[in-house]
């Protein structure tokens, strides 16, 4: 038979040719195949005879050469051909196909793969992230009503009433009051001040200051306004004062450097941005200051392991990262950040400006003007130096004592090791820490010292000082051998935001001492449009003995009420505590409020005035009520009502008069109360 492709006589009953390899149907001896290619026509009477009968293809067959040989050759043998099945390329283009994808896949996954020093610094920088919820600020709008108070007129109230003294209530009813406002716009301020007792206004003193007057009046002991022209120049009022001038120019009060200091001091206030403002300067240092990139940089971290914490309320497993942060890098992020602060301008002009109104202000009072106590007292005259050579001063002292500190701390400093667990989602779950100083002790330098003056002021031999010297080296080494361990943990337990419940601890150890061990509990909880809690207690440990301070608050965001305890205790018993409850009566978040304070109350454990423990109990020391309010202002600041009385142009006889009256009025109030 012929194969209806190639036209090659193959054996009978052959189901695929061994000349093309085509796979063939016995019944279709026409050569037609369904879904096949087409068979070769017939070929024509012209072609030569020895070409229709070659062993070669010459319609194009696609066998391969090698395989029609070997088939021609099994059949001139006499051996029919086996044909052998073509091996079709499909499989092995998928299992190509499917290694290309893995690798382009594992290649893509290590270029995405994120460096874990990135997923450590973005999970420290997580627990501060903006963005996240703020309950009091939600509430109450703290920073939103303190830049709009700030930045516009305002006024405010406060007042105390006494309830109890040592459980004693004769004197309920005794307080005081202060009211203030102030107009930004026109400069113009008041203050009202007021003492009760006993149902009455025992005194009180009103306060009124723009750019061309101060006023004050005493009303209870006087109808008279007492005032000082500031519109006009206050050097020839003094000097033409019939009295008051010479008085005050005698004790040494210098009236004009009052003025300036209370003018300087209005201008500082209505400033668009307030002196050392925190805020602002921690903004520039991270946007100016690369101690903190550098710090990152020095960073090694590598891979650890896994450990399980409760985040958010849940059990997660987190990944470990073992950190060091050398000693070298820690000395070196310090300097940057000391070198910072004290080139930043800003804090050196308030610096400036802050000494400008304690001169000021020092002038008015004593007329000499020292200022030992804020540069130390070096012997220099304080009055030779002006505030800017003061403030320059100053940050040569505190930039050599801050070098030397990081000196000590280069010599005993060791690497900082951290190990630190992030959850899948990249937050920060826990760290532990731990670190080695080393170091000689003060102790051990004073002796060594005063042993070295020894050796060489008693006439000792040369031989008597190098062994002495011998010695002190030995010790030296001995006592530098000693180390101190800082070891501890802190861990993010989450809540409305990562810092909402935080446990930390601090353990100190050294050689031969109990370890002392520093703890620190932070709880908070916000169900919204609910309530709102926060809790702190700082945990001190040694020796067997145990103190603590707890902050506490809650606010009921429904009825408004609330309550605030701060309380000291040692070994599990409360020695003393403050605790405020009340109600927040108005609140415009962002603007303003009014809270009454319904009990304010100081408590005492009889422990602390020498009762034995096993009789003391809690005693009330004192109760207090109260209220404190602020908000934008609704009326301008007035001036006091009554009789103006200008203190430089008063003669001394009209002095006098005014003496006399507020001496009577106050034996009145005197007599009163007894």
């Amino acid at each position: 038979m012929k194969c209806p492709y190639c036209d090659q006589e193959i054996p009978d009953g052959s189901s695929v040719c061994p000349v093309c390899m085509k796979e063939l149907i016995p019944s279709q001896e026409d050569g037609s195949r369904e879904g096949s290619e087409a068979p070769i026509e017939e070929k024509s009477a012209e072609e030569p005879a020895e070409e229709a009968s070659s062993g070669t293809d010459t319609a194009g067959r696609t066998a391969d050469s090698t395989e029609e040989g070997a088939a021609t050759g099994q059949e001139a043998a006499g051996v029919p051909a086996v044909p052998e099945k073509k091996q079709g390329r499909g499989p092995i283009i998928a299992v190509a196909a499917a290694a290309v994808v893995a690798v382009a896949g594992l290649a893509f996954w290590q270029m995405n793969k994120e460096d874990p020093k990135d997923i450590v610094i973005k999970a420290f920088e997580g627990v501060v992230a903006d963005g996240q919820t703020n309950p009091a600020e939600e509430i109450f709008g703290w920073d939103a009503m303190y830049d709009k108070l700030y930045q516009g007129s305002y006024q405010m109230d406060m007042g105390l009433q006494l309830e109890s003294l040592l459980g004693i209530t004769e004197l309920a009813g005794a307080g005081f009051n202060m009211a203030a406002v102030q107009d930004r716009d026109t400069g113009a301020m008041d203050m009202d001040f007021g003492i009760q007792y006993g149902g009455m206004d025992l005194a009180g003193a009103q306060i009124y200051l723009d750019d061309a007057e101060l006023a004050v009046a005493l009303p209870e002991l006087t109808g008279k306004v007492f005032s000082l022209n500031l519109a006009e120049d206050l050097e020839t009022q003094i000097a033409n004062s019939p009295y008051l001038g010479k008085n005050l120019s005698d004790m040494g009060f210098n009236l004009q450097g009052y003025v300036d200091y209370m003018k300087k001091a209005n201008e500082i206030s209505k400033s668009e941005t307030p002196m050392f403002d925190l805020e602002a300067l921690w903004e520039r240092y991270k946007t100016g200051s690369e101690a903190i990139d550098n710090l990152k940089a020095a960073m090694t971290v590598e891979k650890g392991e896994k450990r399980s914490f409760t985040v958010d309320g849940q059990e997660q497993e987190c990944t470990g990262y073992d950190v060091v942060l050398s000693s070298d890098s820690l000395v070196q992020f310090f300097t940057d950040t000391k070198d910072f602060f004290l080139e930043d301008e800003t804090l050196k002009k308030d610096v400036v400006t802050y000494l400008e109104l304690v001169k000021d202000l020092n002038d008015s009072v004593s007329g000499a003007y020292s200022l030992d106590s804020v540069v130390g007292g070096d012997g220099v005259q304080a009055e030779e130096l002006t505030p800017q050579e003061q403030q320059e001063e100053l940050w040569t002292e505190v930039d050599s004592s801050l070098d030397e500190a990081l000196t000590q701390f280069q010599n005993s400093m060791g690497d900082l090791n951290l190990a630190v667990y992030v959850t899948d989602d990249g937050k920060l779950a826990s760290f532990d820490y731990s670190a080695v100083l080393t170091g000689i002790s003060e102790e051990m330098e004073d002796g060594q010292a005063a042993g070295g003056e020894s050796a060489e002021t008693s006439g000792a031999s040369e031989e008597e000082t190098k062994a002495a010297e011998a010695g002190s080296e030995a010790g030296g080494a001995a006592q530098g051998a000693e180390t101190l361990t800082l070891s501890g943990t802190v861990t993010f337990k989450g809540g409305y935001n990562r810092m909402a419940n935080v446990d930390a601890s601090l353990v100190l150890t050294a050689p031969g001492s109990s370890p002392v061990t520093v703890t620190l509990n932070k709880t908070g909880d916000y169900q919204k449009e609910q309530s709102y809690s926060e809790g702190l207690v700082i945990g001190l440990e040694s020796e067997g003995e145990k103190g603590a301070l707890s902050l506490a608050g809650s606010y009921n965001i429904a009825d408004k009420t609330y309550s605030l305890k701060g309380a000291l205790e040692s070994n599990g018993t409360e020695m003393g505590s403050l605790t405020v409850d009340g109600i927040m009566e108005t609140l415009v978040p962002g603007e303003s409020f009014k809270a009454a304070a319904d009990s304010i109350k100081l408590t005492v454990n009889q422990i602390l005035l020498g009762v034995p423990a096993e009789q003391a109990t809690d005693m009330d020391l004192l109760e207090l009520s109260g209220s404190f309010g602020m908000g934008p202002m609704t009326e301008s600041p007035a001036k006091p009502e009554g009789e103006s009385f200008d203190i430089l142009a008063a003669t001394e006889e009209e002095w006098n008069q005014v003496i006399a009256e507020m001496y009577l009025k106050l034996n009145e109030l005197t007599s009163s109360i007894y």
